[in-house]
């Protein structure tokens, strides 16, 4: 699809008046939250806004970040069936272009931060716990932050057409527990921004790990004892118990995990029993750990 206008740049500032007049739509009073927009071929994109100290609880730093969904807190739980967060949830499986602008304090205007794309979303309890709030996982697809250049997401894959190509579609949501933003960056700051197990450094490719699943041991969330830094892939194959370490930072793999791909091979089950100086020097406690490695039904390691 499109830019509904391909004259918007990024980095720069502009007013509601502004916005309106690129975009050939308008707000009404303000300027607020997640739009809903069809251009003049009928096709579907999304204008986001997110303002420091507005209503929500927003983590819009580099790469991937977290957008709370619509819904103020005295209505009560936000709804995945409401237009905006509907919208949201459908672009993680059918991508449309999504702009993204972003205000800080008193600035005026809203500066222009580049398209996005939804990675995932879940139904969390709000900081205060007195309501569920839609958290959505954004990524940065063109723009500075990214590597990779992408003007807009792309199209999704033609429909399999083998015997009966019905689908069911399924929006699923789970409760969890959130960490602040304060607390991850603390996290990317105790680990020099890179992955404990790899050389990765780039924010976007990263994601804060808990030994201790956050959704078991809230009460342990923030516990910088109970959190490192890890690349994307390896943080899924962490939290699938496909491997652990110990408390003298010595990297543990399943044993019955042999994978193909190369780069797995040699950044994990190559160095099976190896230590590794970063998860050494972690800083992770050492009865979590004990605990997590307790939990595995291969553990003790070979």
């Amino acid at each position: 699809m499109a830019h509904p206008d391909p004259e918007i740049a990024h980095g720069e500032r502009y007013d509601q008046a502004d916005i309106e007049a690129l975009f050939d739509t308008g707000f009404g009073y303000r300027v607020s939250g997640i739009n809903v927009r069809n251009d003049e071929n009928g096709d579907r994109y999304v204008l986001l806004f997110a303002r420091e100290e507005g209503p929500y609880d927003d983590d819009v730093s580099a790469g991937t970040f977290t957008y709370v969904g619509e819904g103020l807190p005295d209505k009560g739980d936000q709804s995945p069936e409401s237009l905006g967060n509907a919208a949201l949830i459908e672009a993680e499986r059918e991508p449309v272009p999504i702009y993204f602008f972003y205000t800080a304090g008193d600035e005026p205007g809203w500066e222009y931060r580049g398209q996005v794309s939804v990675v995932g979303h879940e139904m969390v309890a709000d900081p205060d716990g007195d309501r569920e709030v839609l958290e959505f996982e954004m990524r940065h697809v063109d723009g500075p932050g990214t590597e990779t250049g992408v003007d807009e997401p792309a199209a999704p894959a033609p429909p399999f057409e083998a015997g009966d190509t019905t689908g069911r579609t399924v929006t699923q949501t789970r409760a969890g527990v959130r960490v602040s933003a304060s607390f991850k960056q603390s996290v990317y700051d105790r680990f020099d921004g890179r992955c404990a197990v790899t050389e990765i450094d780039h924010r976007s490719l990263l994601t804060v790990s808990h030994v201790l699943p956050r959704s078991d041991r809230p009460d342990i969330a923030e516990d910088p004892g109970n959190a490192l830094l890890l690349n994307w892939t390896h943080h899924f194959a962490f939290d699938a118990a496909l491997w652990t370490f110990d408390e003298a930072g010595r990297l543990w793999v399943h044993p019955e995990y042999d994978p193909d791909d190369r780069w797995m091979r040699e950044s994990l089950r190559a160095r099976h029993g190896e230590r590794l100086d970063r998860l050494r020097g972690a800083g992770v406690t050492d009865e979590y750990l004990a605990r997590r490695n307790e939990s595995l039904d291969w553990w003790p390691p070979n």
